[in-house]
């Protein structure tokens, strides 16, 4: 088995697993955020599953497919019309987690910080969403059918995701993603730095049971952050920063893009699983609630719910 063989069945076998944590918890939220309308927070947790399943998907199907296959599947070269759309479709999902993040971290710092608990309701966050839709959709069609350069696809020859260059054209693509990327981190990191500071004033004069309490609370962010946060921003800063590290180097360097990429897409399940126990309880999986069962018996005080990226 060639090593670069093997990258494309451990990408497709990677992705694969996530595609089934991913959809094992679509049905649970969107009943969560559209049906019982139980909280804003899922309707974000929905869009944000929808996003990582569209990187999946491509990631899976077409991009590792054509590794094992060795060649473009379903178009045959690298710029054909479906190199391009798929291209399209995975960028779209990029663009609409960057701002996820935003809205994430905005909403956390609207109902913690500034106490308003009215602004991110069902109807203004459905509008929100819909205006994203619109930009990214347009941000993503100017790279792959306005821009003059230049475009994404998923390149199985250099085993990763790639802007097909065109010597001596500004790459007005790259300029663009970029900008999402950087957005995506300065907002919710002073978003996140104002709330923690507020969770921490509102501890000082609070009796101790009370500051246990947000103690617990504030450490269930932050690791949900820190970790959610640091895949983000690894899948991003490797797809900038590897070709400078190693503009030499053998093309199996590229597919850890690919594989930041997966991982990024399941930390919102693996989260959800780990933390969220009305997901857990909606999934009804025996091992599920029995852990639940045994989560009965810790004061309600200290219980804290937990919602993957939008907490």
């Amino acid at each position: 088995m060639t090593l670069r063989l093997f990258i494309g069945i451990f990408t497709f076998s990677l992705s694969l697993t996530s595609l089934f944590l991913n959809f094992l918890l679509f049905i649970p939220v969107f009943k969560l955020a559209f049906v019982s309308k139980k909280s804003s927070v899922y309707i974000i947790a929905f869009f944000n599953l929808l996003t990582d399943v569209l990187q999946l998907f491509v990631t899976c199907f077409y991009f590792s497919g054509s590794i094992i296959a060795d060649r473009y599947l379903f178009s045959g070269e690298r710029l054909g019309a479906l190199s391009v759309f798929f291209g399209w479709i995975f960028i779209e999902a990029w663009f609409m987690e960057a701002l996820i993040q935003i809205v994430m971290s905005v909403n956390r710092f609207a109902v913690i910080t500034l106490k308003k608990n009215d602004f991110f309701t069902y109807k203004n966050t459905l509008l929100i969403f819909a205006f994203m839709v619109v930009l990214t959709s347009f941000s993503s069609c100017c790279i792959q059918y306005l821009f003059p350069c230049c475009r994404v696809i998923a390149d199985y020859a250099v085993v990763s995701y790639m802007f097909v260059e065109i010597e001596g054209v500004t790459s007005y693509s790259n300029l663009l993603v970029f900008f999402y990327d950087i957005i995506c981190l300065i907002i919710p990191t002073i978003c996140y730095g104002l709330v923690f500071r507020t969770i921490r004033n509102s501890n000082k004069n609070a009796p101790a049971n009370v500051r246990k309490s947000r103690n617990n609370q504030e450490v269930k962010y932050l690791i949900q952050f820190v970790f959610i946060s640091f895949f983000y921003l690894m899948t991003w800063m490797t797809f900038f920063i590897l070709p400078l590290l190693v503009p030499n180097g053998p093309v199996e360097w590229y597919s850890i893009v690919p594989i930041f990429v997966t991982l990024n897409c399941s930390s919102n399940a693996v989260i959800f699983l780990s933390v969220n126990r009305e997901i857990r309880k909606a999934l009804g999986i025996p091992w599920l609630q029995n852990k639940i069962r045994g989560m009965s018996t810790v004061p309600s005080s200290v219980q804290v719910q937990s919602i993957s990226r939008n907490t």
